[in-house]
Parts: C-alpha cells; sequence; structure tokens
C-alpha cells in the first residue's frame, strides 16, 4: 500500500500535479486574477466618466424648414440630403 502510494506521489509530481507545483500555480493564477480586477475597476471608472461626459455634451436640436407648399419641401428635404 505504501508503495502504491509512493509511485502514485511520483507519477503525480513527474507530470507537476504535486502540492508544491499547484501552490505555485494557484499564487500566479492569484496575482493575475487581482490585475483582472483592478482593470476592471478602473474600466468602470473610466465608462462612468465617459457616460457623464456624454451628458453634459448635448447636441443641439436641429430646427425644422417652415415649409407651406410641397415645392419648397421637396427642395428643402434635396438640400438637406446633400448635406448629409
Amino acid at each position: 500500500m505504501k508503495s502504491l502510494s509512493k509511485i502514485i506521489g511520483l507519477v503525480l509530481s513527474i507530470l507537476g500535479l504535486s502540492a508544491k507545483a499547484t501552490k505555485a500555480k494557484k499564487a500566479k493564477v492569484k496575482k493575475i486574477d487581482q490585475k483582472v480586477k483592478e482593470v476592471k475597476k478602473a474600466k468602470k471608472t473610466v465608462q462612468k466618466k465617459k457616460e457623464t461626459i456624454k451628458k453634459a455634451v448635448k447636441k443641439t436640436p436641429k430646427k425644422k424648414p417652415n415649409v407651406k407648399t410641397a415645392k419648397a419641401a421637396r427642395t428643402s428635404l434635396k438640400a438637406r440630403a446633400r448635406k448629409k
């Protein structure tokens, strides 16, 4: 039984699944996770700032042309289409 556990431990250590190896891998993953969290927080703050700026800067409403005849409407529509 003891020899079987030793063999299993040897195989696991060769594969890099021993306690030391997993501990080192977990530490690396933890550092990466912390960096990811920091980046997400920074991204949230940037998004909030972006939204506040977007709210502050509003587009001025365009005035609709005062059109009384169909011919004038047609010409104003053509003029608007040319601008775009």
